[in-house]
């Protein structure tokens, strides 16, 4: 279809910047964003890269710059090499089919040109940072250029030369030139091994990675100063991601940071992100989620470190998982980062800790709370949604081989998250020492009362601790009588003592 249509130009979409060309007469389509097209008009003969377009959406004349929009489509072609029916990402792919072998792979001198092409955008967008994503069967043939000069011109340039060798041949030159220019080598070892590399947050985005050590200009001077480096590096598996800074700080129990705050607030000096962050803290301080502890900063309120305990009669319920969530500038109006430190088996969950869920994105909205967040959060380790996941692999396993997928969950859990709640709440804060009422503990587990629940003997215990007890003895543990979980009921007057007593605690700075 597209070959009859491509006959009439004006059903053809026009790369932004084509439209800066002297000559160009409208009307032309052109895209204003992803899901918007619009219509070249004509351009600002003052300005040559102010153009006027018709907005198919608002249904109204507008004027364009069409390095934004180059910027905003990152569509920077200046000529039609790559033919464009819809979207770039439509035409690379065509272009990709369409590409036949001659015979030749000049893999260095293919550097060469993208080392070219790159400094034509530098120019354009000087703050853009630049990247060759070279995907090869790892050999070369006929290249003009001598890889030594074109690692030293790449890392001169600060061009990162990511790679990807498919096939049985091995390129330790391209490795070093990955390495030495802050980039990454990968070689994958099936399809199934490459999709999910390519599905990697860190291979997609280089903001997202974790800062390298650079390799000094001066120190490459031979090809064996290249190929060196893999004994000691080999291949890599995927870029590991660039955490918080404040991850490395202390955190602290949130009674203690709530008194601060409130009485900082006191003083009138506190943003309204800052007291939302404060209510949401707060709240979750008086009425904890029963699986999930939360620890904020000591220094800094917009940073949180949550512990959370996997849910019963599920792949991940002898694991402890930790989590960072951060709240930017825009909060509430935008939605808190979330994300899994630990490593985890799931279909909504990627290798770097990525959340997918809908609560972060089309069902958010500044009403929402922290602890519908972790309620959300929590929910996906009960039940994946494999119809919307992160990690394409893992849902096709989910839906075809269920017990292999929760298998192989249960033994990742085993290796990655078998802490307990406890050791990691001693690692992050230490001893506790706050003395609490003897009635507001629960017997079995010592700790204070979260989600208390009554025995039909009369004793009370918290849900999770005698719920894990009944999974192995069927009596109560005061009394010695028979026990089961139908025999548990909510305790509605002690879950009130609870809050009335967490309340209480930051009563000396919130009366």
């Amino acid at each position: 279809m597209f070959e009859d249509v491509k006959e009439y130009s004006h059903l053809i979409v026009t790369p932004p910047l084509q439209l800066a060309n002297m000559g160009i007469e409208g009307p032309l389509l052109v895209y204003l964003s992803e899901d918007n097209l619009g219509v070249y008009l004509n351009k600002n003969k003052a300005d040559r890269y102010e153009i006027k377009v018709y907005d198919c959406l608002s249904g109204k004349e507008t004027t364009k710059n069409v390095n934004d929009l180059a910027k905003i489509l990152n569509d920077t072609r200046t000529d039609n090499i790559v033919e464009v029916s819809k979207t770039p990402k439509e035409a690379i792919v065509k272009q990709v089919h369409a590409i036949e072998a001659s015979g030749y792979t000049r893999l260095y001198d293919a550097l060469v040109r993208g080392i070219s092409e790159l400094d034509n955008i530098k120019k354009r967008f000087p703050a853009c940072r630049c990247r060759i994503l070279c995907l090869t069967d790892g050999n070369d043939f006929s290249s003009m250029s001598n890889p030594v000069t074109i690692a030293r011109k790449l890392m001169d340039s600060n061009i990162v030369v990511d790679a990807v060798i498919v096939g049985k041949a091995d390129n330790t030159v391209l490795h070093g030139i990955s390495y030495v220019t802050g980039g990454y080598c990968f070689k994958p070892e099936n399809a199934k091994v490459a999709l999910r590399l390519f599905e990697t947050e860190t291979v997609l985005s280089m903001e997202l990675r974790a800062e390298r050590t650079r390799v000094p200009v001066s120190s490459i001077k031979t090809e064996e100063d290249l190929t060196k480096i893999f004994a000691t590096h080999g291949y890599n598996e995927r870029p590991e991601i660039k955490l918080p800074a404040q991850i490395t700080e202390k955190v602290a129990r949130t009674e203690n940071v709530l008194k601060k705050k409130i009485r900082e607030s006191k003083s009138g000096r506190f943003m309204e992100k800052d007291k939302r962050i404060l209510e949401e803290l707060k709240s979750l301080h008086c009425d904890p989620h029963p699986y999930c502890s939360v620890y904020p900063s000591e220094t800094d309120l917009t940073f949180w470190r949550i512990v959370m305990k996997g849910p019963p009669e599920t792949p991940y319920e002898s694991g402890t998982f930790e989590l960072y969530c951060q709240f930017g500038h825009d909060y509430p109006v935008k939605p808190p980062a979330v994300r899994f430190c630990t490593p985890i088996y799931h279909c909504n969950i990627n290798s770097v800790g990525r959340i997918c869920h809908n609560i972060f994105d089309r069902n958010y909205s500044a009403d929402v709370t922290m602890r519908e967040i972790l309620d959300a959060i929590y929910g996906l380790l009960i039940l994946p949604e494999a119809d919307d996941p992160l990690d394409s692999i893992l849902a096709e396993e989910f839906l075809t081989s269920k017990e292999i997928y929760e298998q192989a969950a249960k033994d990742d859990t085993a290796i990655n998250a078998h802490q307990s709640m406890e050791t990691i709440e001693k690692q992050y804060i230490g001893e506790s020492d706050v003395e609490v009422p003897p009635h507001l503990v629960c017997p079995l587990s010592g700790n204070m009362f979260i989600d208390p629940v009554k025995a039909k003997g009369g004793y009370v215990y918290e849900r999770r601790a005698i719920e894990e007890h009944l999974k192995t003895n069927n009596n109560d543990p005061v009394t010695g009588k028979a026990l089961s979980c139908t025999d548990l009921t909510q305790d509605k007057n002690m879950k009130k003592s609870v809050v009335e007593y967490r309340t209480s605690q930051l009563e000396e700075t919130d009366g």
